[in-house]
């Protein structure tokens, strides 16, 4: 449970992020309200699926008594890779021979539009140690020891 609250607070950053990124990819040649709204979706729905991939991961590791952060980010990004490469040679297998390969996009899109949301995780997780480095420095601070 904390490993979930600790994410769900770390995904805002990682949602701005990889919103920023995609918005920009949709609109980088012209302006177009439509390519804001695609860019904000897509990023809610990839930063969705790598909450998820990321709490699979934590869980996974839990059954290990493993309770890093780094350990559940990389092992949710492995989680999503092998499922998108499952799916991809699911379509892939499926497809006749002479097929331009149209139907992979369902995978191949995705998979791309969710390369920004991992760093996102991962700058998040670098600003928290950071802060909470900074707040255990400072005296009085509330995440210090407390006197008595």
């Amino acid at each position: 449970m904390q490993t979930m609250r600790r994410f769900l607070a770390l995904t805002p950053l990682a949602f701005g992020i990889t919103a920023a990124v995609l918005v920009y990819l949709q609109n980088r040649e012209d302006f177009s309200w439509g390519g804001v709204w695609l860019g904000v979706v897509s990023a809610v729905i990839v930063t969705v699926g790598a909450f998820l991939m990321i709490l699979s991961g934590a869980a996974l590791l839990r059954l290990l008594a493993v309770r890093s952060d780094w350990a559940a980010l990389g092992t949710g990004l492995i989680l999503a890779t092998v499922l998108l490469a499952v799916c991809y040679a699911a379509i892939a297998a499926s497809l006749p021979a002479g097929d331009e390969g149209w139907s992979l996009l369902y995978v191949v899109g995705p998979a791309v539009a969710s390369i920004p949301v991992w760093p996102a995780y991962a700058v998040a997780l670098l600003v928290r140690g950071w802060r909470g480095r900074t707040s255990r420095r400072r005296p009085g601070s509330a995440a210090g020891p407390r006197n008595a």
